[in-house]
């Protein structure tokens, strides 16, 4: 005789059937202790990855060649071996590498890119961004002593580093980290999310500006040594050019509006109106002439309670 359904199922069927029941307290307390267990296995795994992780790293950093190696050995693992492709493959893949992009400067960005992403996953095993800012600006800072050697590898630098090879090959791709920059380039996220907030509870307005200062120079400072040139060398560039009439301008009426807020009203409004005296003809200035009156009558904008509660607009606004 033919079965209809697969004995399996029928088993399983009965088996439902005959233990429809709610859970008993007991039963509660053992899944949740079980369910417990589970997940404290699972912590401890990726616990023990992300330090594997972070040996390697931290060893790669050390140098030049060093980086470079271990990008040698992540490039083999993740698009060679775990690919199931032939050895003979990458050893030709290594051959083309060597005479097109293995330079100084190639092997410089890995370094660098090597040290952001340690700090990161040091931020992620911390599993608190807000005491990690100075040491970042101190990555970005070492970057930037370097911009003149690290010209055509930005891109590197640009993407993030949780998505860079290394990351792959250690299966920590996946790291969380709310509101911390995956790029050392990404400035506006490092200042806005990690830096400057710490500082507004009105303690120091002289660290407050202090740390708007820094991002100022760091974001001019990137694009006057990685933007493309002028037609004419002697010329600033197009980009930073227009950075330093417009954005520039921004940030600091940004960075005067902020210390405002937190306190420094006096000196902030009076560097707000010298600002204003100087850039009356920025685009900006309707603008920032109604937010300074507003603040001074201490209206809406001034208490952060309206739509433009939190830090001040980006420099674009």
């Amino acid at each position: 005789m033919k079965r209809l359904f697969p004995l399996a199922t029928v088993l399983f069927v009965g088996f439902s059937a005959a233990q429809e029941k709610p859970l008993s307290e007991v039963d509660r307390q053992l899944l949740l202790e079980r369910l417990a267990e589970i997940k404290n296995s699972s912590d401890s795994t990726v616990k023990g990855r992300l330090q594997v992780a972070l040996t390697a790293f931290r060893k790669g950093r050390a140098s030049d060649s060093a980086a470079h190696d271990l990008y040698l050995d992540c490039i083999e693992k993740v698009r060679f071996e775990d690919e199931l492709k032939k050895t003979s493959e990458f050893r030709d893949w290594k051959t083309r590498h060597k005479e097109r992009t293995d330079t100084p400067a190639f092997r410089l960005a890995l370094r660098h890119q090597l040290n952001w992403l340690v700090l990161t996953l040091e931020v992620a095993a911390a599993k608190d961004s807000n005491t990690y800012g100075d040491r970042a600006i101190e990555v970005v800072d070492s970057i930037l002593k370097d911009a003149e050697k690290l010209k055509g590898q930005e891109k590197i630098l640009r993407e993030s580093a949780l998505q860079s090879v290394f990351a792959e090959a250690y299966s920590v791709k996946s790291q969380k980290i709310e509101s911390w920059p995956t790029s050392p380039l990404d400035l506006a996220t490092l200042y806005d999310s990690i830096v400057l907030p710490p500082l507004r509870d009105g303690s120091s307005a002289t660290s407050l500006r202090k740390a708007w200062l820094k991002r100022i120079e760091q974001e001019g400072l990137f694009l006057e040594n990685w933007t493309a040139t002028s037609s004419s060398d002697k010329d600033r560039k197009p980009a930073f050019e227009k950075w330093l009439k417009e954005d520039r301008q921004n940030l600091l009426w940004n960075m005067e509006v902020d210390l405002f807020r937190c306190g420094d009203e006096k000196g902030a409004s009076i560097r707000m109106l010298q600002h204003l005296k100087e850039n009356l003809n920025h685009k900006s200035a309707p603008r920032w002439i109604t937010q300074f009156t507003s603040l001074v009558e201490g209206g809406p904008t001034a208490t952060g309670t309206s739509e433009t509660e939190g830090p001040p607009a980006s420099p674009r606004d």
